[in-house]
Parts: structure tokens; sequence; C-alpha cells
């Protein structure tokens, strides 16, 4: 009977250790299965944060490539940073939710624990409890890291929509001077078209264009040209260039604009080119005008041909380029067409050629002054030799009664001074035997006493 109980003891205590460690492999299991349950939530929230996070790069890629659409990009930032916040909440709850897991564990263990082994339950909570702290330190790292991570894209965002709102003033700052500028200068325009209305206006912005080349060159009025003088036919060219041996000629400084200036201003094609044909129409109806003119007079002292001006490079290179033949229309015509380029370098060689041609002019005089020069030049230097000879002859005399005659003149004054010296000898040995040796003269005329 004792070996019976005996059994049943062991029995009762194999299935009481049994049913412990069933019970603890379950709740170890559950406990198991529920911190896999808030590792895959925390996988979630961290791909789920990731998620937000690349959008969040893309937004701020976005909005440096779109600076207009800053106002949609603000709104979309707003709401990153809404979701931000609610992940941020998520995550809050989510480290809620492990703390009440957590509290679920320990009492599952406390119960487990009192129903079994309560030997073995400090030591289960504590290597569970410590398991969970490191989980738990180690899940508020993560956060934390991804914490400082997104509020660093925000400030660089922050930064970066501080220099887009910046850049955006400069923007309008810049579009606000430029639309200042246009004004003006449109404005300038039109008082240039209201200038160049009428005829007589383009003409007097032809002769000061022609003014200021001329001053630029160094022409002078009534010295190298002329205005408004009038010629033997009796017209009266714009200017009148005058040249050596009394030849001159003469240039018109008025252009029609008309219908250029209306093709500019033309929206239509076909009315860009009928203005265009009419105002190649006015250039050559105004060649046969000049030519007509009676500007070239060679038997008045003219030259062969007559200048036209046209006051702007732009319509120079428009005639050149619509109607190439136009050139050599005028010159046919013995028109020379002048820009303002071509215009400065023909007068500027007319008047490098008459500067040439008046010096050749002064040539001969020129080198008779330099014959006469070389003449008395070469009197100079003859009498500048003679004066030379008789300077060295001078003194050479001089040396020889510095050196020889000095000394020949210094031997018997040397030997005068001798003598003397010997006479004043003899003369003071005298006088001493005369006085008895009782007296002497000092030289002063007193006497001395030599006792």
């Amino acid at each position: 009977m004792e070996l019976a109980a005996g059994i049943w003891i062991v029995i009762i205590l194999v299935m009481t250790g049994m049913a412990f460690f069933i019970g603890r492999v379950q709740g170890a299991k559950r406990a198991e299965s529920e911190l896999e349950t808030a590792k895959a939530e925390r996988v979630r929230a961290e791909e789920q944060a990731k998620s937000w996070r690349e959008r969040l790069d893309e937004s701020q890629a976005e909005s440096r490539k779109n600076a207009n659409d800053l106002g949609d990009q603000r709104e979309e930032n707003a709401t990153l940073r809404n979701q931000i916040q609610a992940t941020e909440q998520r995550l809050t709850e989510e480290r809620a939710r492990l703390q009440e897991m957590r509290k679920e564990i320990e009492n599952t263990f406390k119960v487990m624990s009192e129903e079994a082994l309560r030997t073995s339950r400090e030591e289960f909570l504590k290597a569970a409890d410590e398991k969970f702290k490191n989980q738990s330190k180690f899940n508020a790292d993560q956060l934390s890291e991804k914490e400082k991570l997104i509020n660093q894209s925000l400030e660089n965002m922050g930064t970066q929509l501080k220099d887009l709102l910046t850049r955006s003033t400069e923007l309008k700052t810049e579009l606000t001077n430029s639309q200042q500028e246009t004004n003006k200068l449109r404005d300038t325009t039109d008082g240039l078209r209201l200038l160049l209305a009428s005829s007589q206006s383009r003409g007097q912005w032809g002769e000061r264009m022609v003014e200021d080349i001329l001053q630029y060159i160094g022409l002078q009025e009534h010295i190298n040209y002329t205005k408004q003088s009038v010629v033997e036919s009796g017209e009266r060219p714009d200017y009148t260039f005058l040249l050596p041996k009394g030849r001159k000629i003469n240039m018109d400084v008025k252009f029609p604009l008309t219908h250029y200036e209306r093709y500019l201003h033309a929206d239509l094609i076909d009315e860009q080119t009928s203005e265009k044909v009419a105002f190649l129409k006015d250039v050559k109806n105004h060649l046969k005008t000049i030519s007509k003119r009676e500007y070239i007079d060679t038997s008045a002292g003219t030259v062969d041909y007559v200048m036209m001006f046209i006051p702007n490079e732009a319509i120079y290179g428009f005639i050149n380029k619509e109607d190439p033949e136009m050139v050599d229309y005028a010159l046919s015509n013995r028109i020379m067409l002048c820009s303002p380029i071509t215009l400065y370098a023909v007068l500027s060689l007319l008047h490098q050629a008459t500067s040439n041609f008046m010096m050749e002019q002064k040539a001969t005089e020129i080198m008779e002054q330099v014959k006469k020069f070389q003449q008395q030049w070469t009197k100079f230097t003859e009498q500048m030799n003679k004066v030379g000879k008789y300077l060295d002859q001078a003194v050479s005399h001089f040396q020889a009664l510095t050196s020889t005659r000095s000394r020949a003149l210094e031997k018997p004054v040397g030997r005068i001074i001798e003598l003397q010296k010997a006479a004043m000898i003899e003369a003071g040995t005298d006088q001493l035997s005369l006085t008895s040796g009782n007296a002497y003269d000092d030289g002063d005329g007193d006497e001395a006493d030599v006792s």
C-alpha cells in the first residue's frame, strides 16, 4: 500500500510538472506570438514611416523643381507633417500597447508561476523583463533615430522653403525692374517714333548723327566741310566736304523711314511684305531724286560721286539683305550709300588723305629749308672746328705758362730770396758788433736790454 501510494505521489508530481511545463510552454508561445505581433506592427510602422519619408524626399525634390507650385507644395508638406504626426501618434500608441502587453505577460507569468513552481517565478520574470527591456530599448532607440531623421528632414525642407520664398521674392523684384525698364524703353521708342514722324525731324536726326561723327573724327566746319551751302546750280546739299585742289563732295542726309517704321510695327505677314516693298521702293525713288539734283558738277570742282547717308546700321543691313542690287543701282547713278560706320571710315580716309596731300604740297619748301639748314650747319661746324683749334692752342700756351715759364721765373726769384736772406744775416752781425753787446733792436723799433 505504501509503495502504491508512493507511486501515485510520483505520478501526481510528474503530471503536475508536465502540466506546469505545458502551461509554461504555452505561455511562452503566447508571449512569443504577441512579441512577433508587436515586431510585425513595428516593422509595418517603420515601413510606413520609410514610405512617408520617401514621399517627403520626393516632395522636396518636387519643390526644388517646381518653384511656381509653392502653394501646392506647402499644402502637401502640411499633409506630410500631419501624416508624420499621425505616425508619431501611432508609434506612441504602439509604445502604450507594448506596455499593456508587458503587463499582460507579467500577469500571465504570475498566474503560471502561482499555479506551478513558485521558486522559478522570479527567474522567469527577470529573464522576460530583461528581454522586454532590451527590446523596448532597441525600439526606443530606433524610434529616436527615426524621429531625428524626420526632424532633420523637416528642418531641411523648411530651409529650402525659405530659400524658395527668398528666390521668389528676388525673381519678383527682378521682374518688376525688368517691367520698369521695358516701360522706359517703350516710352523712349514711342518718343523716337514721334520724333521721326516727319521728314524734317528725320533730317534733323540724321544731321545730329553726322555732327557726332564729324566731331569724333576732328573735322571743323568751314575748314573741312560746310553745311547747307548753295552750289552753282542753286541746289543746297546738306553737307559739302572740302578736298585738296579745290575739289569737294556733297552729301544728302534725308532718308525715307515711314514704311520701314510701319514694317517694324506690322503684325501680319502680308502687311509686313507690303510695307517692305513700299520701303524699298521709297529708297529707290529717293536715289532717283538725288541723281536728278545737280550735286555732281565736275566743272564746279565736285568729284564724280555724291554720298547718301543712311542713319542706322540695321536699316543699311536690311537694304543689303532684302535688295542686294540696291547698292549696284546706287553706284550706277554715282551715289555712294553710307551707314554711320561707313561714313566714319570714308571721312576718316578723306581727312587722312587731305592731310597727306597738304604735307606733299609743303614737301618742296621743307626740302629747301632742309638744304639751307644743312648749309648753315656745315658753316657752323667749320667755325666750331676753328674755335676748337684756337682753344686747343690757347690751352697749350696756358699750360706752357703754368709749367715751363713758371718754373723758369721761380728759379731767379728763389735765388733773389736766398740773397736777401744772406744779406740780412750779414747786416745783423754787423749791428751786433757796433752796439758792443749792451742792447739790440727787437725788430719793432724798441730797444731791449740783453743783461
